[in-house]
């Protein structure tokens, strides 16, 4: 009888406070990572998303455009592009460098508390209390980057 392989280890925690964020957003809604763990998002109840490196507590930019608190937000998996929904029941493209609202979705019945990109950053799933809904057409509205273009959705 042999015994099972033993199970690695899982990696170690921080036993104390690496750095803390003076957010200044009133109440943190969310706080997420992006894809490789270098830099953070905040969602805030002063309308605005908040871009961070957590390492060096250094806010890099803040992002309004929302009517009402920001809920949720992800970070495409490039880093190009941010989404982000809230109480104002909509979702928000955003352009990671110039800070721009790429497009603006609208349609959720109530508050948008999740979003969620795809793999290829081509679609953004968002989900409110009364539904989910999924908003395509994203490589087309990166390729203009203005929010008054037509996007195909």
């Amino acid at each position: 009888m042999a015994f099972p392989e033993p199970k690695p280890r899982p990696p170690e925690l921080p036993q104390k406070r690496l750095k803390t964020l003076d957010c200044a957003q009133g109440a943190v809604r969310a706080v997420r990572f992006n894809v490789d763990g270098n830099y953070c998002l905040t969602c805030g109840s002063d309308k605005t998303l908040k871009l961070w490196n957590p390492l060096r507590g250094t806010l890099l930019r803040t992002y309004s455009g929302h009517g009402y608190e920001v809920l949720d937000a992800a970070g495409s998996f490039d880093n190009s592009n941010l989404c982000s929904g809230g109480g104002d029941k909509a979702v928000v493209l955003w352009d990671v460098a110039s800070g721009q609202v790429v497009r603006k979705f609208r349609g959720h019945a109530g508050k948008v508390s999740t979003v969620q990109f795809n793999e290829e950053a081509t679609v953004i799933l968002s989900v409110s209390a009364v539904g989910i809904a999924a908003h395509g057409g994203l490589s087309q509205c990166r390729r203009w980057m203005r929010p008054e273009m037509a996007c195909p959705v």
